[in-house]
């Protein structure tokens, strides 16, 4: 015989399914204790005039090691630092694409760092407008359909564009590695047209291989019974759902290992074997050093070569070394979210999601202050677009000489 606990609980299984899908439903209610039972009927009254989703109020010992606590605290933050990081970001990045196309500047690897700048920028600007959004009261605006429409826009944007960015900085590893590894091929391989090439190829793939993420979100709409509206957030498309999760594994998997873990292992293989190349030659040089002893012409000109080649050597490596600080946290949280499925995504990935979209923003900021610390030719450029010397005049006037001008 039924308790009347158990029927109160079973009759508000409609307004329960409001909030959580029948089948996680099914998976939970046969291991629900009575206290667990009695705290669920005690919420639902509150459920019904909240629109957040019941994963994020209700506790659960799935992957409780994933709330340490901090997401409560740093979201009251995130939006004021996300905002700030933006906007100086993306001065910055128009600064990069100043100088790096400037005359002098224009080559095949800062062609590829020109692209990456474009990809930062566009990142930034529009997160800006999210952060912005966070700032003033995300909780509030989500239930509106155009703050929905804004939050898929920006899920779909933000992929192309990171995805965009990972493309590039594997392109700029590739030709950092030919270059130090293959220097026998540099002058076939990495040539300018090939760079704009690639650059080209980078912001035409990339909307492409986010065709998954497409497909999983969608606007989802409900029916708030207590103030009689529509409500509406975004969530997984009922294609996803309807597939019995099949959907949800390609994508995960798909993201996790194709655009998150795979360019991570290749970043590893490039750095380390420019490395390895680097150590090598030093080496090799010391011993030479040591065996013989150079002209004075070889003397003054090999050392300043080596010299310009190994700064910037070491000015991309911190670039792809930051890039792979960034990404990798997320590579493994994606790939633990396709091991472990939908509840691990919910708990772990989206409680750490403001962490990691941080990590990306400072990543796309900070290339301007790299490029100034480690690269003398970008400082010059810079001081001489922030102060220009006088034009030189070439043909003095005798006095009283008249000079005409046509435009």
């Amino acid at each position: 015989m039924m308790s009347e606990g158990s029927e109160e609980l079973f009759q508000r299984l409609q307004e329960l399914e409001a909030f959580i899908s029948r089948e996680e439903l099914a998976s939970i209610l046969p291991n629900l204790t009575r206290e667990q039972a009695s705290y669920l009927l005690h919420l639902l009254p509150a459920l019904n005039n909240d629109s957040r989703n019941l994963d994020d109020i209700m506790p659960s010992a799935d992957h409780a090691f994933c709330d340490v606590g901090f997401r409560d605290g740093y979201k009251e933050v995130h939006g004021y630092l996300a905002l700030m990081i933006c906007v100086v970001g993306a001065f910055t990045n128009i600064l990069n694409m100043i100088i790096l196309t400037r005359r002098e500047m224009i080559n095949s690897t800062n062609t590829i760092l020109t692209g990456l700048a474009v990809a930062d920028f566009l990142l930034l600007l529009e997160y800006s407008f999210y952060a912005a959004s966070y700032i003033k009261g995300q909780d509030n605006l989500f239930d509106s359909y155009a703050h929905s429409v804004f939050i898929l826009f920006h899920a779909h944007y933000t992929q192309v564009t990171h995805t965009i960015a990972i493309c590039l900085t594997i392109t700029l590893a590739v030709w950092r590695y030919i270059a130090i590894c293959k220097p026998h091929l540099n002058l076939f391989l990495c040539t300018l047209p090939r760079a704009r090439i690639a650059v080209v190829v980078a912001y035409i793939v990339s909307p492409v291989l986010s065709v998954p993420n497409y497909l999983m979100y969608s606007i989802r709409q409900r029916h708030d019974r207590h103030s009689n509206s529509s409500l509406y957030h975004v969530d997984f498309s009922e294609r996803a759902q309807a597939s019995n999760s099949l959907l949800q594994s390609i994508h995960f998997w798909f993201h996790s290992v194709l655009i998150k873990i795979i360019p991570c292992l290749l970043l590893t293989y490039f750095i380390y074997h420019i490395i390895s190349a680097m150590y090598t030659a030093k080496r090799r040089k010391e011993n030479l050093i040591k065996m013989s002893t150079p002209s004075m012409e070889t003397e003054r000109k090999l050392p300043r070569m080596e010299k310009l080649t190994e700064k910037t050597t070491r000015m991309l490596l911190t670039v792809l070394l930051l890039f792979l600080a960034t990404e990798l946290p997320q590579g493994i949280l994606s790939l633990l979210s396709a091991i472990y499925g939908h509840s691990f995504f919910r708990k772990c990935y989206l409680h750490w999601g403001e962490v990691m979209d941080l990590l990306a923003l400072i990543n796309g900021a900070l290339n301007f202050l790299l490029y100034y610390i480690m690269s003398h030719q970008f400082r010059v450029t810079f001081r001489f677009l922030l102060s220009p010397p006088p034009p030189v005049n070439l043909s003095p006037r005798l006095p009283g000489e008249t000079v005409s001008t046509q435009l």
